[in-house]
């Protein structure tokens, strides 16, 4: 064996292989610790040049001076990391649906790709690839920024636990998204569907009165219950919302902000609906007896069961149907609420708090288009402006 090196940083020793079939590689070894036996533990890097295991070996030291722990990352894929991450760190904060869409994600997009790279080695070319591949496959840019965020978070957790010195996703580059205009119905065909709304039965008409005239959610109206609600005083109080699950079916939680909880003013024609509502509601009850499930829940099946969110939807949409109004999504009610009110004048501020979004920010970008009828207001309001100076 020839006589090992210091290097003249001292870090570690370099030497040359002078025999046997590594003749003529070179070398380099530091000490990396001490077993439980008291021993050193060495970390040796091999390569054909000196330059080249000096290299090696740097890298390694200056990691490991910032604290990673580079041999738990090397024995450890980014798959297995990921699935470590979702299970420790996401799984008792999520809510069970969107932690279930966080594994589709990994499942279907994430693992097939970088799930068998070693922690220690994925870099930000891999993960790029990952998401030129998706963009190449027709993903659309929402999809690769939800795919990016899991990648993301996953990586600064394994900063913070000193797996990796930096996260190689920050140096990526995904399709930029672009802040879809807030679909609603316009002034006619709301008329139209409501038209259609009032012929039929008092929970139908009273469940789309209520979100037409509040803008609450889907799952906020399913997990509605008859205490939350103050006809007195023409109030909702939102405190609970209702979600699908593939592990656990419908599932009913609180709302993902605080700002979500809030009590909601309601309109007098949605009173009136819940009130007419809820005398209908009591004669089913005594006629179903100790059938009916659950006497709390204001918008129920016809048993007085949770009502599932897809089953809601397909009311909707016959609805949309038999009043010929253009296809809109569910959610279009709440964003129809919301254009109502600043076509007639209200302000961003006051909407915002009806919606109870955290940021002001957020209702503004929804909302930053617009309307034909909020433009003619604007040009109203000049004219008479205008007609007062030149007089």
């Amino acid at each position: 064996m020839p006589k090992k090196k210091k290097n003249a940083n001292g870090e570690g020793s370099i030497y040359q292989i002078k025999s046997g079939k590594h003749k003529g590689k070179w070398v380099a070894q530091i000490t990396i610790g001490k077993t439980p036996e008291g021993k050193l533990k060495r970390k040796s890097f091999y390569g054909k040049t000196r330059a080249e295991v000096k290299e090696k070996m740097q890298d390694y030291l200056e990691q490991m001076n910032l604290g990673v722990d580079q041999e738990a990352a090397k024995n450890l894929t980014f798959g297995g990391w990921l699935a470590e991450w979702l299970e420790l760190y996401k799984k008792p904060i999520l809510r069970l649906s969107t932690y279930e869409n966080y594994l589709m994600y990994a499942r279907n997009h994430i693992y097939p790709v970088l799930g068998k790279i070693p922690l220690a080695e994925l870099d930000s070319n891999h993960i790029q690839a990952l998401y030129n591949k998706l963009k190449e496959a027709g993903k659309a840019p929402a999809t690769i920024h939800k795919i990016h965020q899991i990648i993301h978070s996953c990586l600064e957790k394994a900063v913070d636990v000193k797996l990796l010195s930096w996260n190689p996703s920050r140096a990526t580059e995904r399709p930029s998204v672009k802040n879809p205009e807030a679909q609603a119905m316009s002034e006619e065909d709301m008329d139209k569907f409501l038209t259609v709304v009032e012929k039929e039965s008092d929970k139908w008409r009273a469940a789309f009165l209520v979100l037409l005239g509040t803008g609450i959610r889907i799952g906020e109206l399913l997990a509605l219950e008859w205490d939350d609600v103050d006809l007195e005083n023409g109030l909702i109080y939102v405190n609970k919302t209702l979600s699908r699950t593939k592990s656990k079916g419908l599932v009913v939680n609180e709302p993902k902000t605080e700002a979500s909880k809030a009590y909601v003013p309601l309109p007098e024609v949605a009173v009136e609906a819940l009130k007419k509502h809820k005398a209908t509601q009591a004669k089913i009850i005594l006629y179903q007896g100790e059938k009916y499930k659950n006497r709390k829940l204001v918008f129920p099946t016809d048993i007085g069961t949770y009502m599932y969110p897809r089953n809601f939807q397909r009311k909707y949409y016959s609805l949309l149907k038999k009043a010929g109004v253009t296809h809109l999504k569910l959610h279009g009610l709440r964003h129809t609420f919301a254009t109502r009110l600043l076509e007639e004048g209200e302000d961003l501020r006051t909407v915002q708090e009806l919606l109870r979004h955290t940021d002001i920010k957020t209702t503004a970008n929804i909302y930053s288009h617009v309307t034909p009828k909020m433009k003619k207001k604007a040009a109203h309001k000049m004219d008479s402006i205008l007609r007062k100076t030149t007089r």
